[in-house]
Order: C-alpha cells, then sequence, then structure tokens
C-alpha cells in the first residue's frame, strides 16, 4: 500500500478527507489524505481617533481688588493716563504713584488679598497678556508701599501712552480682543444708555475698546429697553455691526431708522449701540458666555 499526503490550500478549518476502499478482487487501493491548510483571516485595523479638541475661557474679572498704577518708564503722566483708562474700562483704580525702577515691560503684582490675583491676571490679559507675579517684600513703587490697593501695575516703556485697544490685540487668550480684531481700524461705535443704571454706557465702552473697538463719546438714549440693540448707519458698517452684537452675546442687529434713538437723534459714529437693562454694567465675557 502506498501513501502519499498532499498538501492543499483552502480557506477554512481544517479538513481531513481520508479516502480507502478496495478491489473487488480484495486487493486494497491506493489511500490519499488530503490536508487543508487554514489561510489567515484578514482583519480591519483599529480606527483612531483623535481626542476631543477642548478651548478653555479664561474669565475675565474686574470687581474684587483695587488697582494702582506705578510709572515705571520714562514718559511722564502715563500712570495717570492708564488709570484713567483702567476706570472706563470697568477696573477699580486707585490713585497713580510713582515706579522705583525703570522697565521696558510692564509687570502686573498681587498682593494675598482674597479676589487680587483674579483681577491681576484680567488686568494682564487687557494689557496684551504682560507678567503677573506675587507682589515681593519690595514693593516697586517710590516710597517702597502700596498704599490703597492690592494690585499694583508697574508701567514700562513699552506700554506707556498706548490706548488699551492697541495693548488687547497682543494678547494669544483674549477672546473678546480676538473677536474684534476686524473692527478695530474700521466702524466707530457710540453707546447709548437705554437703561435705569447711570454710567453703565461709559463702562460698556471701556470695556469695548479695551476688547479692540473704536468706541465714541457715550450718550443717553431716547428710548428706555431691556434687551439691547445694534444699529448701523450703512451697508459698510454692517459686519462691524454684527461682530460687536456677537461678542455681547448675539443681539439684533439693524439698519439705523431714520428717528435715531438717542437723545439728540443724532449719531457722530458709525454703529449705535442700544444699551438696555439685560446687558448693562456686564462684563464681555459675561455676555460671550
Amino acid at each position: 500500500m502506498i501513501a502519499r499526503t498532499v498538501p492543499f490550500a483552502v480557506v477554512g478549518s481544517l479538513l481531513l478527507v481520508a479516502c480507502s476502499g478496495g478491489n473487488s478482487d480484495g486487493t486494497s487501493a491506493t489511500s490519499t489524505t488530503v490536508l487543508a491548510v487554514e489561510a489567515p483571516v484578514a482583519t480591519a485595523a483599529p480606527i483612531v481617533t483623535d481626542p476631543p479638541v477642548t478651548t478653555t475661557t479664561v474669565p475675565m474679572v474686574f470687581d474684587g481688588a483695587t488697582v494702582v498704577v506705578a510709572n515705571g518708564n520714562i514718559v511722564g503722566g502715563s500712570a495717570g493716563r492708564m488709570t484713567d483708562a483702567l476706570g472706563l474700562a470697568g477696573f477699580t483704580t486707585g490713585a497713580a504713584v510713582n515706579g522705583s525702577q525703570k522697565v521696558e515691560e510692564s509687570v502686573v503684582y498681587y498682593t494675598a488679598a482674597v479676589g487680587a490675583q483674579a483681577v491681576a491676571e484680567t488686568l494682564a490679559l487687557t494689557l496684551g497678556g504682560i507678567g503677573v507675579e506675587e507682589l515681593p517684600d519690595a514693593v516697586p513703587t517710590e516710597d517702597g508701599t502700596l498704599v490703597g490697593g492690592q494690585v499694583l501695575l508697574l508701567l514700562g516703556n513699552n506700554e506707556a501712552d498706548k490706548p488699551l485697544s492697541e495693548l488687547a490685540g497682543g494678547s494669544p487668550d483674549n477672546a473678546a480682543g480676538d473677536t474684534a480684531a476686524g473692527a478695530r481700524d474700521g466702524s466707530t461705535i457710540v453707546v447709548a444708555n437705554a437703561n435705569t443704571i447711570n454710567g453703565s454706557a461709559g463702562r460698556m465702552s471701556g470695556f469695548l475698546e479695551a476688547a479692540g473697538f473704536t468706541v465714541l463719546t457715550p450718550t443717553d438714549s431716547a428710548v428706555r429697553a431691556s434687551e439691547s440693540v445694534v444699529y448701523y448707519a450703512s451697508d459698510a458698517a454692517r459686519a462691524d455691526a454684527e461682530i460687536l452684537a456677537t461678542t455681547l452675546g448675539g443681539l439684533i442687529v439693524l439698519s439705523l431708522p431714520n428717528d435715531i434713538p438717542t437723545s439728540t437723534g443724532s449719531l457722530d459714529g458709525d454703529i449705535l449701540l442700544v444699551l438696555g437693562s439685560n446687558e448693562a454694567d456686564k462684563t464681555l465675557a459675561e455676555l460671550a458666555s
């Protein structure tokens, strides 16, 4: 008897087939074993996905600490002018002082008082993302003290006498400033107070200027409103009006009517923000959320 093994590739399970038998004369027939070899089964490659991208919005905190500006540059009176600008932007400010040193880059210092660090970080973002540090024992003011404040801005040459709208553009974390980038050198905005909170139009003007918008002197509205409205005076200003409306949380945008809703019945700028009670005295960070 002759036995032969023949390899034969077949996709599937191991199959053994044995064929045997005999002839009618009783002699043995040839036996053949067929061995099926299982081929590897292709599997799909695992799908790899990137982790979701998350963004963090830095909260803007204006209340809770008083900011004192110290002149650390060669521009006389710049600390006082920066103090005024920060007050319009919504910060609580103290009297300007002289610094004990001259620096190129401004620095914000904060004390251990509750709320001081949050205000310091907001101030740093407003000025373009400058450094923030704990107040050292050797306070960098002319008399070596920080009186009446919990946050100290040592104003350097790089930031002296620059408007907040220009400085805000340097901060990568200043979302409001980035949103307003397209409108900085474009349309001018006038905020009209349409609520019962005195000074809210001026404070909103400061917030918008700090975010990079071009803002003119605030005025009073001829109407009272709960919801703010953005009006544009021409088609050329419409895109900037929509940017402003988005910055303030998605306000209604309308073409300026013939009866202009200001106390004087006129508009000196390109865009009118009629500031209602719902948005009055809220920061841009609060409105955009």
